[in-house]
């Protein structure tokens, strides 16, 4: 099942009033009335409510004289039909999380200020593993016939997925809809789906080169995996920057990514006790590292003067937690505007660079 939250942001509102027949009416009006009121055609009442500019003043006073005296509010099920659509729709399995809220928030800004309005499709079930109905999903969208779809990433199993989404590139087409994949790697998606990513495995790479040149050489990755590609191209980054160095390093010592918060400590904590040494860690995420940070404090291990902590993300608190956290910086907020742009102009693939943000979770290697 899912659940729809419809913000809208252009259009204008009035009093539900009579039902009477017509493609789009209300509880007391519909569109053939307005133009018998008003003495003109229905498809002039269709072009004064679509804002088509081809309608003189007067013609158009008239409209809305008669909108006003009669209560009239398009039915937006029956607009959606019969009208161009103006809408941008985003579909994504929670509301919560920095990186999601940052770059839905960017989204619902652009829409505001094309005018458009801005709709948002919650799947649910981001952290309890449940399965998302694709088709249910899909269709549900394609009936609402937005201008643009955004669909965001999630590595989750039971999220929507590239299959999924390639059966229904031609559907979305046909309708006039333009697909977009937000934050995910182009992989099998057909080509007429845009893609809006970053440059993950490069980001983690520098973060890993800038570790290098504080000196530390033994470090631990924690994040692995499977079937991840988002996740697998950050650790080749890292990887590939220690190889680079000339660096060997002992794979079979790094730590699977664990959603529960006090298991992912505990690994942690545990591979410290009785693992390889290191002087540093890297974490798939911010929330990763921040569970380093914690397991390590918790052993009163000093962070960074024993151990350096970097992220990846730069999520909202990355820079006011107990220790500052050095990271990389995605920048969510211009992945969510170039999300319409892509959308709305035809541009398939937009690769947004990612920096290095040094904070006080790093520190050269003690002595």
């Amino acid at each position: 099942m899912t659940e729809m939250m419809d913000t809208a942001v252009a259009g204008k509102t009035a009093t539900t009033v009579k039902t009477t027949k017509g493609p789009a009416k209300t509880s007391n009006a519909n569109i053939r009335d307005i133009a018998a009121a008003a003495g003109v055609s229905v498809a002039t009442v269709s072009r004064v409510m679509r804002g088509n500019a081809r309608v003189s003043d007067a013609t158009r006073a008239k409209v809305e004289q008669a909108v006003n005296a009669l209560g009239y509010v398009p039915n937006a099920h029956a607009q959606a039909l019969t009208t161009p659509p103006n809408s941008i729709t985003l579909v994504m399995r929670a509301l919560s999380g920095g990186t999601y809220s940052d770059m839905a928030s960017a989204l619902a800004e652009e829409a505001v200020h094309r005018g458009m309005t801005f709709r948002v499709i919650v799947t649910g079930g981001a952290y309890t593993g449940s399965r998302v109905d694709a088709k249910a999903v899909l269709t549900d969208l394609l009936g609402q016939r937005p201008r643009v779809a955004v669909i965001t990433a999630d590595d989750d199993p039971g999220a929507i997925q590239d299959d999924a989404l390639n059966e229904y590139a031609d559907k979305f087409q046909k309708v006039g809809t333009s697909l977009v994949a937000l934050a995910r790697p182009r992989l099998g998606l057909d080509s007429r789906i845009s893609t809006i990513y970053y440059a993950g495995e490069r980001g983690m790479h520098e973060l890993t080169r800038y570790l290098i040149s504080l000196g530390h050489r033994d470090m631990l990755f924690v994040g692995l995996r499977d079937g991840s590609e988002v996740f697998d191209e950050r650790y080749r980054g890292f990887l590939g920057a220690l190889a680079e160095a000339g660096i060997r390093h002992d794979s079979s010592q790094d730590l699977p990514f664990v959603r529960d918060r006090g298991a992912d400590m505990q690994q942690i904590a545990d591979r410290y006790r009785n693992g390889a040494p290191f002087t540093a860690v890297v974490g798939v995420t911010d929330v990763v590292a921040l569970d380093a940070i914690n397991a390590l404090l918790s052993m009163g291990v000093s962070v960074p003067d024993q151990i350096s902590v970097g992220g990846f993300d730069d999520m909202p608190y990355a820079g006011d937690l107990i220790v500052p956290l050095t990271t990389v910086r995605v920048p969510f907020d211009r992945l969510g505007a170039a999300a319409a742009d892509a959308g709305l102009n035809g541009i398939r693939d937009v690769i947004m660079p990612t920096d290095v943000v040094v904070r006080r979770s790093t520190a050269p290697v003690a002595a």
